[in-house]
């Protein structure tokens, strides 16, 4: 038995095997139907189903839909079983979420999980109702094309059908509530429907005098009841929000709601969450609408699909400005079939959300110019049939949402390519997406800056959207020098520092959207964290990142301070370093305490920062930040764990116990059971460090193997001879970690390891012996006598020696 929402890819994505079921499965579910439904129209509606689903109601097909993200609704009147005690009706469907060239997302930077990972629906109506029940507007469709501060109306358009054999008159009535539930204003239509037909219906307001309007500041919600009352009995109605804004976009200027320049800031999103994958719960979705609205966000990207009713629902009631979009992404296939699939996805997705005040902006394509037609990724573009049907296909997708709702704009997102811009796809949207990376995956944090300025001299009438940024950071590595790709939050926190600034003084930009709210699943992708993006505000299980208040500093008005050092509260070192500590807050100054000691007061910059040096004793360490604001004492209080070292290693005698060393790495590891993996450094006498060699990462394409300790092996020492840690005399256990970190043949890395001059391992290969990126750990007992401590020294016999950590234990 399962309960929906539900998916089967929950956990198979995330293993070592680098697969993941993409396929076919069923549900079955036997329903008793009430006598009530006997004489109506009975339908199954789905909020989504991954990607293909074949519906069968006691053994005859019903329906079928295809694509993942859009709700879909089967008519099963004509299958059902009616018996006079018992009235059983088998209801079986198929989901099959196995690539299709033919149906948008060819690829995917996600996993793209199957089942029915959303709510599913029966509803049943009078043979006299709205004809879209798929949608969460229920077929009715508000728009509002006078709005004022003076006044606005609101216009509403529906198809109404009658599947009884004989004519019907009924009134269309339409009542407008205000957010306590008092009616504001109310029209009515009679209509007349012959049987066996549908039919058109259009009506508008007068005009509603000071109407109260919609901001995110403001989420003020009107709502809208749409009925269908024949012989006063009301046999359909709907409801809808009503939200009251006008907005523009302007190149030079950015954004403008109900009149005003307005900035747009925020975030983009993914549907998935550890443990359960793609079936989030209405509750998931709230949370996580919530944690994005405390952040101070105003503004959130639905990548790179249409999402759950229940998020635009969220989004209408907290004050959060949407662009929504479809899953075209990477590349596409030029076949009609294809088209045609991506076409009604835009239909879908314009017709369910089309009520949603939030929403500003429908998206048509993500990075389409990243992979080759055949999937594989290229820096560049050659193929100009291919690129020339890629512009045909996107004007096409354009132009239809222009069609369909012509009072919100048109956008699409592009990678850092000149290919756009060469083929002429940076002009056919109304709004330029552009996904921006300078600092992460190449070059620096002040790039992203002079591009920006760069692209809206040479293109002033192009309205700039940034619509993505991010690094990435795992909370198990931390450093005081961080360096870019090291995975550290003080990197992925300087990279954010840095955009913020850029970001402030560029008011042309239409809007921003940090990469990602939330870090989200990527199968077969590596780095520290496998199958894992993380450059999230948060985890995948939705605890907070140390980045997350420095926006919450800057968007959220509320008083507050935070010492932003929550993803690193153990740490080692030696006892006389001083670390650099950094506060966020946005009130007046700041004062820091240590241990009760005052450490000074700061005044926050200019992005609402603080950074001071502090030194730590062994053990616990308490660390208080106050400041206050209007009067009120506004505080943070955080306790940080320091293992101290002595910088003579070699002086400790039977007081030294163990070190842990992340070899190559400029970052301190926590493991899982705690214990801190000291970042590398070059050799210091009676200390620790490598005699050669070359701190290096493996390629994040690579993913890492057969070990828990993932972040250890990301980084080694590349064509290391030797390595010294002057521990006192005695007996140790030393291990020793290893892993290949190129994608080369046996027989092409071949060295010996040995350990005060004894040889421990010969003729290490570690493509031969375990294969490209296996993890290894080889312990050796070792005696230290004469006060020699340990050398580790490695001998090249084909190509460049390696080494990930080594972890020395007294005996």
């Amino acid at each position: 038995l399962v309960a929906l929402p539900h998916t089967w890819n929950a956990t198979d994505p995330f293993d070592d095997d680098q697969t993941y079921y993409r396929g076919i499965g069923w549900y079955r579910k036997t329903i008793d139907l009430d006598n009530k439904f006997r004489n109506k129209k009975v339908f199954l509606c789905f909020e989504g189903a991954n990607q293909v689903a074949e519906v069968y109601v006691n053994g005859a097909f019903a329906g079928r839909h295809k694509g993942g993200y859009t709700a879909f609704t089967i008519d099963i009147t004509p299958f059902l079983n009616w018996n006079q005690n018992k009235n059983e009706n088998v209801i079986a469907v198929q989901v099959n979420n196995a690539h299709d060239n033919f149906i948008p997302p060819l690829s995917v930077g996600y996993a793209l999980y199957g089942g029915l990972y959303r709510k599913m629906w029966l509803i049943a109506t009078d043979s006299l109702h709205f004809k879209e029940i798929n949608n969460s507007a229920g077929g009715v469709f508000i728009s509002t094309p006078k709005v004022s501060k003076q006044s606005a109306s609101f216009s509403v358009k529906t198809t109404v059908v009658n599947e009884s054999d004989k004519k019907r008159t009924f009134d269309f009535k339409n009542t407008i509530f205000d957010n306590e539930g008092k009616p504001v204003a109310s029209f009515t239509k009679v209509i007349s429907v012959d049987g066996d037909r549908q039919t058109d219906i259009t009506a508008s307001s007068d005009e509603i005098k000071t109407p109260h309007l919609w901001s995110p500041e403001d989420p003020y919600l009107y709502h809208v009841s749409t009925q269908l009352i024949e012989a006063g009995i009301v046999v359909d109605e709907v409801t809808n929000p009503l939200g009251f804004r006008w907005f523009r976009f302007d190149a030079d200027s950015g954004f403008f709601l109900n009149g005003k320049k307005y900035v747009l800031h925020g975030t983009n999103r993914h549907q998935d969450m550890e443990g359960k994958g793609s079936a989030l719960t209405d509750e998931d979705h709230e949370r996580d609408m919530h944690l994005i609205k405390e952040m101070g966000a105003n503004f959130l990207r639905l990548a790179h699909y249409p999402q759950a009713p229940t998020v635009l629902n969220l989004a209408d009631k907290l004050g959060i400005i949407i662009w929504e979009e479809i899953p075209v992404v990477n590349y596409m296939n030029l076949q009609p079939e294809f088209l045609d699939n991506a076409e009604n996805m835009i239909r879908e997705m314009i017709h369910q959300q089309y009520n949603h005040p939030a929403v500003v902006m429908w998206g048509s394509m993500n990075e389409i110019l990243l992979n080759s037609k055949n999937g594989d990724r290229i820096q560049k573009q050659n193929d100009t049939a291919y690129l020339k049907g890629i512009r045909k296909f996107a004007l096409k997708l354009d132009s239809l949402i222009r069609a369909e709702d012509p009072s919100r704009y048109t956008t699409m997102a592009m990678h850092g390519s000149d290919d756009y811009a060469k083929f002429h796809l940076d002009n056919i949207s109304q709004v330029a997406g552009h996904n921006i990376y300078n600092g992460w995956y190449g070059g620096n944090v002040e790039e992203f800056g002079r591009w920006l300025d760069k692209q809206h001299k040479e293109k002033p009438h192009q309205i700039i959207f940034i619509s993505e940024y991010g690094a990435g950071s795992d909370q198990r590595l931390n450093t005081s020098v961080a360096q870019r790709l090291d995975f550290t939050g003080q990197y992925q926190r300087f990279y954010h520092e840095f955009y913020l600034r850029q970001i402030n003084a560029r008011p042309y930009l239409a809007g921003t959207a940090i990469w990602n709210e939330f870090d989200f699943s990527q199968p077969n992708i590596g780095g520290p964290m496998s199958n894992q993006n993380n450059k999230g505000m948060m985890t995948w299980n939705r605890q907070y990142k140390d980045v997350y208040f420095l926006y919450k500093a800057n968007w959220n008005p509320a008083p507050m301070i935070y010492i932003a050092t929550r993803d690193w509260l153990r740490r080692a070192g030696y006892a006389d370093t001083k670390f650099p500590l950094d506060v966020y807050a946005n009130t007046g100054n700041v004062n820091l305490f240590v241990n009760g000691k005052r450490q000074g007061a700061l005044k926050p910059d200019d992005i609402h920062k603080c950074s001071f040096n502090v030194q730590l004793k062994e053990g616990d360490n308490l660390i208080e930040a106050v400041g206050t604001e209007n009067g009120k004492t506004i505080k943070d209080i955080v306790v940080v764990h320091y293992t101290t070292y002595p910088n003579q290693l070699s002086g400790m005698g039977q007081t030294f116990s163990s070190i842990s060393i992340n070899v190559g790495s400029n970052a301190q590891y926590t493991d899982g059971r705690g214990k801190v993996w000291l970042q590398d450094q070059p050799y210091k006498k009676g200390s620790y460090g490598y005699v050669s060699g070359m701190p290096s990462t493996i390629n994040l394409k690579y993913m890492i193997k057969n070990t828990s300790h993932t972040p250890l092996y990301y980084s080694y020492l590349d064509n290391v001879s030797a390595y010294r840690v002057d521990v006192p005399d005695g007996t140790y256990e030393v291990d020793l970690s290893f892993l290949e970190p190129e994608k080369i043949q046996k027989g092409e890395r071949i060295f010996d390891v040995n350990i005060n001059q004894d040889k421990v391992i010969e003729h290490l290969d570690l493509a031969a012996s375990y294969g490209f990126c296996v993890a290894n750990e080889r312990t050796f007992i070792v005696k230290v006598e004469k006060g020699k401590g340990l050398e580790i020294s490695f001998n090249a016999i084909k190509g460049s020696p390696v080494l990930n950590g080594i972890k020395v234990s007294k005996q």
